[in-house]
Formats: C-alpha cells, structure tokens, sequence
C-alpha cells in the first residue's frame, strides 16, 4: 500500500521537498494512515509536517481522540496544532448545516496552523486530508443524485489548490487493513454511524448494499469512474481552455464571447464553455444549474439584444454577437473629464494618459497614424478641448463631403455594445467629436493640403503620469 500512495503523491506532484504540510488527523483509520503514509514519504522526500486536530464540541469522548494523536505527534516529533470550536453553535449563528459549518472550522484551523509553523525557507504550504476511494464513490453518486454532469462526477479531485488527498486510489478495507499490520488501533467517531448527513445515507443504504448484493468491488469500480471522468474532465478543460483564447475577452469581473465564433463548436463544448465562464466569473459555480447553461446556449441563437439574470448576481447580456457575462453589481467607470488647456499629458481614468503636441505641418512629414495616436487640424477647432464620455447631442463627421451622424447612430453601425458604450472615452470640440478613442476621427479635423498647424494626440499607458 505504501508504494501505491507514494506512486499516487508523485504522479500528481503533490509534495515537493520543503513543503510544509499541514495534515488534518482525527483519530480515525482514515486520517492516522495519512499521517503515516506522509512520514513514509518523508524518508524520501524532506518536507515538514504539522499535525492539525480539531475538536468539534460534539461527541463527549472527543478529548480521547485528542490524547491519541497527541502521543502520536510527541512520538514521531511533529508539531501539533489543536484547535477547539462548538460547532452546533457555530451552525446556528451563521445559519449553516453543522457538516458545513464543521468543514468552515476545519479549513480556519488549517490556515492557523500553516501561519503559525510556515517558515521563510518553505517551499509551498498545503493541506492533506484524508479522502478514500469510498469517498470519491461517494461524491459522485451525491452529485448524480442532485443532477450534474462531467465535472460533478469526476467525484473529489486529487489536488484542489494548495489541498491535496494522497488516499483517494486506497480502499477503506486496504486502510484498515494495512492499520492491523501495524499494530496501530484508531479512534472510532460515532457520528459516522448516523444516518443524519446524505453522504452516510450513500454509504451506509447504497454503497454498502452495492458491495453486498451486487458486486463486491462496486464501490471500488464507482471511484475509479470518477477517477476515469475526471481525465476527461481534464482534457476538456484544455480543449475550453484553447476555445476561449480564441473567442473570448477576459476582464476581472466580466467576460465577454464572440458568438459567431462560438457558434462554429459544437453544442457540447458550447456548453462546456459556458460552464468554464460562469467558472470565470463565479469561481465554483454556487446554484448554476442546467437551465441557466440552457437559457446561455438559447442566447446564441436570438437575434435581438436580451438580458437574463445568473445566480451569484451576476447576468448575461446579449448584444449583436457579442454575449457580455458580468457581476451585477459591477458600477462602470465613465471616462474622468479633463479639460485639454495646451500641450503636455494628461491623466485619464485605468492608468491611460493623453499626451498632447502641437506641431507645424512642415514638422510631421508624412503621417504615419495607428489605433492610438492621431493627427488633426489644430485651427478647426473652435473651444477648448476635452475628454469625455458620450453626451446627448454628440455627432461625428464621416466623410470628406461633410456629412455627419449622431455618436449612437456611429455606435449602432459599428456593432458596439451598448453595455460599453460609456466607457468608450471621447475627445470633443463641444458637441463635434474629434475621436472617438481606439476607433475613429472626424473627417472635418483631418489633415489636408491646407492645414498648417497640427495637434499630435497619443493615448497610452503611464499609472504615474501628470499633467506638465
């Protein structure tokens, strides 16, 4: 057993030398064989250990528990961290299950501990616990049971962030027995016999049934499912991953999909891209179901512009082809108005800044303009210049003949969403837009045969620029 545990931690590098790692151990088989299988891998690789207990105020044979791991920990020499909540009172001031608000401890306890024995010199901090091959079966069977798809029943991850599970391919039976072996009794935790938590009620009505009645290997084959789905799971993930470079933009708090690109996968990894963004902007997916990755695919097909409303307060909006998903209670950012009063540069909003030339025409020579730096007739504008965000009454001049057209109308016929629309800042002569930043200038300011003085403007990016 332990050379399949050591495979198992190398295959998914989760230990690396000077690690410090803290093990959550009860007193139960589970746990005392983490904590042995750890200080087997620690005549291989040098790592440190600290020893976390945590005594939940429940079972009043606990301070039992917690003597056993002590003299444990005083006989191998580990750090020993106790900590000691009431839980089913926690539970009834956050309003929590007492299994979550029991889990909340536990994961508070791990992150004390870790500060309190972390060290400059170690590598990374992280977390084991004692998941088995049972409780993978378990998870997957929950999840199946609730309604999920490829990643629920991919069951309990190996490694989730800096949390590792180095039992997940051993049985609950090859933990016991190889316990015996050594001679070493565990503490046996009453509650795990209740049937108050669904988990029991899996594993004591379904999956205990299974190895009975149906095949003794039943749970056994459930876990290795999961463990078979969760390299799909992997391998989707890159192929979303590889998609979503391809057609999405990425903001902290939103995300925005080009639809028609979308629209060239097929409808499973559309769906699965959905699941990778709602992912994105709501790490973990809290209360994202089936219907709202259905109502998101629906999306791709209307025509016209909608919005729906998303759990975790987020929403998605549907505009030409492109579908922004995004916190609600995100407040965008207008342009800062600044008052352009001569040259130099000046600080805009997001850590841009304006500079700002004048020079003769005979200075320039031939025009060389990009996305974000223009040249204009400095003597046709009539007031002082400022940057802005769009206002009523806004126009452009779109070509040489003078022909102009409102700032919507300009927005609407290059497809820009409305929902960006005032973020998009302006340069304005009172109500004649000059530029319209990262997109076009007016045909009026543009430099002809007949200009003689012009107005350099290059946006770009400086957090400690000021105004000369």
């Amino acid at each position: 057993m332990v050379s399949k545990v050591v495979n198992f931690i190398e295959e998914y590098n989760m230990i690396e030398k000077n690690d410090l790692v803290a093990a959550g151990v009860s007193g139960g088989a589970d746990s005392l064989c983490l904590l042995f299988m750890l200080l087997e891998y620690q005549k291989r690789v040098p790592f440190e250990i600290v020893v976390v207990h945590i005594n939940h105020g429940i079972r009043k044979d606990a301070l039992h528990d917690v003597n056993v791991v002590r003299k444990i920990c005083e006989k191998e020499n580990l750090h020993f961290y106790l900590k000691q909540y009431d839980v089913a009172e926690l539970a009834k001031q956050e309003h929590l299950s007492e299994e979550e608000a029991g889990r909340k401890v536990r994961y508070e306890a791990f992150k004390e501990a870790l500060e309190r024995f972390g060290k400059p010199n170690h590598k990374a901090r992280k977390i084991a616990v004692a998941h088995h091959q049972g409780d993978s079966a378990e998870t997957l069977l929950f999840h199946l049971f609730r309604g999920t798809g490829i990643w629920g029943m991919s069951g309990i991850l190996p490694i989730n962030g800096n949390i590792i599970r180095p039992l997940l391919t051993c049985s609950r039976k090859e933990i016991e027995e190889y316990l015996v072996r050594r001679g070493q009794s565990w503490c046996i935790d009453s509650t795990n016999a209740e049937d108050t938590y669904t988990r029991n009620k899996i594993r004591h009505h379904i999956l205990e049934y299974a190895d009975k009645e149906i095949n003794e290997g039943a749970t056994r084959h459930v876990a290795n499912a999961a463990m078979h789905l969760l390299s799909l799971r992997q391998y989707i993930n890159e192929e979303v991953e590889a998609i979503a470079r391809n057609i999405s933009k990425r903001e902290e708090t939103a995300i925005q999909t080009d639809l028609v690109k979308l629209k060239a996968y097929p409808v499973f990894l559309q769906q699965q891209y959905w699941l990778w963004a709602l992912d994105y902007i709501l790490p973990g997916r809290k209360n994202v179901t089936t219907k709202h990755i259905e109502a998101l695919l629906g999306l791709v097909e209307k025509k016209e512009s909608k919005k729906i409303d998303l759990p975790g307060n987020m929403e998605a909006i549907k505009e030409y082809h492109i579908l922004t998903i995004q916190k609600r209670e995100e407040k965008i950012e207008t342009p800062k108005e600044v008052f352009l009063e001569g040259q130099g540069c000046y600080l805009l909003q997001d850590g841009l800044c304006l500079e700002i030339s004048h020079l003769n025409v005979e200075e320039i020579g031939e025009i060389e303009e990009n996305q974000y730096t223009k040249y204009l007739d400095y003597d046709k504008i009539r007031c002082c210049l400022k940057v802005r965000n769009r206002q009523p009454g806004d126009y452009i001049t779109i070509n040489d003949k003078g022909q102009t057209k409102s700032l919507k109308e300009y927005f609407i016929q290059e497809k820009i969403p409305a929902s960006i629309r005032s973020r998009i800042p302006v340069i304005a002569d009172n109500n004649h837009i000059l530029w319209v930043i990262g997109h076009r200038i007016s045909a009026y300011y543009k430099v002809t045969s007949e200009t003689r003085k012009v107005i350099k403007m290059t946006i770009r990016r400086d957090k400690n620029v000021r105004k000369n």
